[in-house]
């Protein structure tokens, strides 16, 4: 097994046992931002966003957070076609690493953030 299928397998133990043990549990720390400013972080919205997600709820996903459906559907997608090249299926070949992926996430990042807290201080729409 490759070194990044070794790290896959380590990771999915502990990820286990935090959805086991916090997520089922419901133990949600709050958001420092939101909860002394009354301003939404850039992070805000992904815990929902995750979970909506896992649930089938692809649009309510989007609305909480689109960062997540865009890694979801980014790392999904390079992680299948890097998996189907290295198995030799013909005709395919993996996706490649691009500085553009950062850069679309980041804009994301910055533009959820901003439009999340001029919904929730000029129009009060909440998340």
């Amino acid at each position: 097994m490759y070194l990044a299928g070794w790290a896959g397998v380590i990771f999915l133990i502990p990820a286990a046992l935090f959805y086991h043990y916090v997520w089922l549990d419901k133990i949600h720390l709050p958001c420092v931002l939101n909860a002394f400013f009354g301003i939404y972080c850039p992070g805000c919205g992904g815990t929902r966003a995750v979970e909506a997600l896992l649930h089938g709820h692809i649009l309510l996903s989007l609305w909480y957070h689109p960062l997540v459906l865009y890694t979801a559907v980014l790392g999904g997608g390079f992680m299948i076609t890097q998996t189907l090249a290295r198995l030799k299926v013909p005709h395919i070949k993996g996706w490649r690493f691009h500085d553009w992926y950062l850069y679309g996430a980041a804009g994301i990042l910055f533009g959820n953030c901003i439009l999340k807290n001029v919904l929730r201080l000029c129009f009060h729409i909440c998340m």
